[in-house]
């Protein structure tokens, strides 16, 4: 039996692995700030039920709850329980100026994530995510003697999959480790072009890097039972400073034409270089949060991270990046879940709240977000599984300094699925 176990696990974590590479390599939604460092990131992101809840998850365990977010959350999962969760979103975008703006949408897999208990005090997940996203699109015209216009664009993105443990140490103590290898690349390039000069050489500049190197996150949580009812639990976090290796290839020619529609002509190569190492400075991150809940009627919780990005270079060279901050309020409610109950009872009903310094800084404007999140648990008759969705209606950036303000719609749908290990049925 444990055998055959083994080989489902190791069955779902090379489709996992096999997904990370042909779904999450295409590129989100478009996004002018995804230019700077890595591209749009979100380091916390959680699963649709968090989400939900404004993506508290420092603080979240629960016996049939993935949390990779605080590793530490694997040891309250139950030893005879598998689980596994897949979500799936859309995303609607406004993107304001002070005199113009422009629509967008897009829809992806989010995430794949699965945990199972090896003993009774070390648990254990599996997974993949989107780490970040690299896709914007620009031009700026100069009128000079010569006209000309310099065309910006970046496409690609890198993923997350990582291995987790949790175990606990002591009366309502544990402790959690994740290993993530982070893989991808991105490309940016930019082409200079005179369009009213049919004989002017244009030129264009591309550059890939390849990345694929660990990192490593620290998770701690205590949870104190302040009666038969009412439960306290605080979570923190820490992700490790890391030295990362990429590869880069740099390939800049000149060309007629090339811009627009119509038809690129080789002339020249100026540089080309393959293979080329990049060092990159990953920054030091800390989460802590808490959440107060009753039985499985009630729960709210608070969340703080931050994560120190103005050490971020690569090669040595700093990006209009600042340090980092998020803070996050969200709760959820479940009238009365019992056998008896009218399904619509048996519902959990969420919803929060967050506001983000992000890590981008333009001309000397932080770029912040915020969003308000709604969220519904479905549970599914006789079965373990249940459905989940997540609303969130946000704002990021700013029309300031001739910057860019997006407004967004995400709506993310997850499906949790859990079954029993090691128990041998009987039949009469």
């Amino acid at each position: 039996m444990i055998i055959n176990k083994l080989h489902k696990i190791l069955f779902l974590f090379t489709m996992i692995f096999v997904m990370a590479n042909g779904i999450f390599a295409q590129s989100d939604i478009s996004s002018p700030y995804s230019r700077f460092g890595l591209g749009t990131m979100d380091k916390n992101r959680t699963n649709t039920i968090m989400q939900g809840m404004g993506g508290i998850s420092n603080a979240m365990s629960d016996k049939y709850l993935l949390n990779n977010s605080n590793p530490a959350s694997y040891a309250a999962m139950d030893s005879l329980t598998f689980l596994f969760d897949a979500g799936f979103y859309m995303k609607y975008v406004t993107y304001r100026t002070t005199d113009a703006s422009e629509k967008g949408s897009n829809a992806s897999f989010d995430y794949f994530d699965l945990g199972f208990g090896v003993t009774k005090w070390l648990k254990m997940g599996l997974g993949v995510a989107p780490y970040s996203n690299r896709a914007y699109s620009s031009t700026a015209s100069f009128d000079f003697q010569y006209p000309y216009s310099i065309d910006y664009e970046g496409t690609g993105g890198l993923n997350k999959l990582y291995w987790a443990s949790g175990f606990k140490i002591y009366k309502g103590f544990s402790l959690g480790f994740k290993l993530n290898y982070i893989f991808g690349n991105v490309t940016d390039e930019t082409t200079l072009y005179y369009p009213d000069y049919i004989y002017f050489h244009n030129e264009r500049r591309t550059i890939n890097l390849n990345f694929s190197d660990l990192t490593f996150d620290l998770g701690l949580m205590y949870k104190q039972d302040l009666n038969k009812d009412y439960t306290l639990t605080f979570g923190a976090t820490y992700g490790l400073p890391a030295d990362m290796h990429a590869h880069r290839n740099v390939f800049i020619r000149t060309m007629f034409k090339g811009y627009g529609t119509s038809t690129e002509t080789p002339i020249d190569t100026i540089l080309y270089t393959k293979g080329e190492k990049v060092s990159v400075k990953y920054p030091q991150s800390i989460g802590a949060g808490f959440t107060f809940q009753k039985n499985e009627r009630w729960l709210v919780g608070v969340d703080f991270n931050w994560s120190n990005w103005s050490a971020f270079t690569m090669n040595g060279v700093s990006d209009s990046l600042q340090n980092s901050w998020n803070i996050a309020v969200g709760g959820c409610y479940t009238p009365f879940n019992t056998t008896v109950s009218s399904y619509f009872r048996k519902v959990t009903y969420r919803a929060g709240f967050h506001y983000d310094q992000t890590f981008f800084n333009i001309y000397g404007t932080s770029i912040n977000k915020y969003g308000v999140t709604f969220g519904l648990g479905l549970p599914i008759p006789r079965v373990m599984t249940s459905l989940n969705v997540a609303v969130e209606f946000g704002k990021m950036g700013t029309v300031k300094n001739n910057l860019i303000k997006e407004s967004y719609f995400n709506i993310s749908f997850g499906i949790s699925l859990r079954d029993k290990w090691f128990v041998k049925r009987r039949y009469k």
